[in-house]
């Protein structure tokens, strides 16, 4: 039999965290940290309130506080993340996860991905959905290490970064994510921030558009992972711990670029 190694699991959704959910875009980056401490594994599997996720060349857009205005007043907060990338939206159409590793090693970059992004291959192929690495080209934060159909669409944007003494593999399936709007929304975003790019909308896809998935929702998407990330480790259900709710809250305040007022804390850590 095999002896599968542990690994730390937490679940964040608006029904079992609604006072702390708006700190939900930094969760991975404290999973990670805690990661490097501890020496330990660690998974997280997460829902969100909309928002927008910059990466680091977006940064650099000549006109981005324009673009990042107009995003507050569509009501999409904005975040930089700490992995490579560009935009992504997210919300409740779409759910994500996040693994986390002890590393300091970059030339394992190829195979983190391989390894960590397994079991969502795994959950996804029981779910019904067949799934692959693959670039969708001309799709918003396009990369290599996208998960795509079998006629090439991608439905999971994957990144990583290696910081800190951790390894973090994250993503984000697009359950029930209209392509187009999306895509739509982001293209916007990069013309008012003064960037040439022209994104596509038929190269991205969500697991509703899928034959007989017309109905899956993000509980059914949730479900299979944990389902693929039990053929790989031993979850061991450990909430985020009150230190940490105030990590979260101190990144939360420097990885926001602009977003609504952030709710005081009432003594619950969710």
């Amino acid at each position: 039999m095999k002896i599968l190694p542990d690994a730390r699991f937490i679940t964040m959704t608006a029904a079992n965290n609604p006072e702390t959910f708006h700190l939900s875009p930094v969760l991975a980056e404290v999973l990670g940290r805690w990661s490097a401490r501890t020496e330990s594994w660690g998974i997280l599997i997460r829902e969100h309130n909309p928002y927008l996720l910059l990466g680091p060349k977006d940064r650099r857009l000549p006109f981005l506080d324009d673009a990042l205005n107009w995003a507050q007043n569509q009501g999409y907060p904005v975040y930089m993340r700490v992995g490579g990338g560009s935009a992504v939206l997210l919300d409740r159409t779409c759910i994500s996860f996040a693994v986390s590793r002890p590393c300091r090693d970059l030339t394992v970059w190829e195979q983190n991905f391989r390894d960590m992004t397994a079991p969502i291959i795994d959950g996804l192929r029981m779910l019904g959905i067949a799934t692959q690495f693959g670039r969708a080209e001309g799709s918003y934060c396009e990369g290599p290490y996208d998960l795509v159909t079998r006629d090439g669409k991608k439905i999971a944007g994957i990144a990583q970064a290696i910081r800190g003494g951790s390894a973090l593999v994250s993503g984000m399936i697009l359950v029930q994510q209209d392509p187009v709007r999306t895509t739509e929304f982001i293209q916007e975003f990069y013309r008012r921030a003064g960037s040439q790019q022209i994104l596509r909308a038929d190269v991205v896809t969500a697991l509703s558009y899928h034959p007989g998935f017309s109905q899956v929702t993000t509980q059914d998407v949730h479900d299979a992972l944990i389902a693929g990330f039990e053929q790989h480790y031993h979850l061991i259900s450990e909430p985020f711990s009150p230190e940490e709710w105030q990590e979260a809250r101190e990144l939360n305040t420097l990885r926001c670029l602009r977003g609504d007022p952030i709710p005081e804390p009432s003594g619950r850590t969710g």
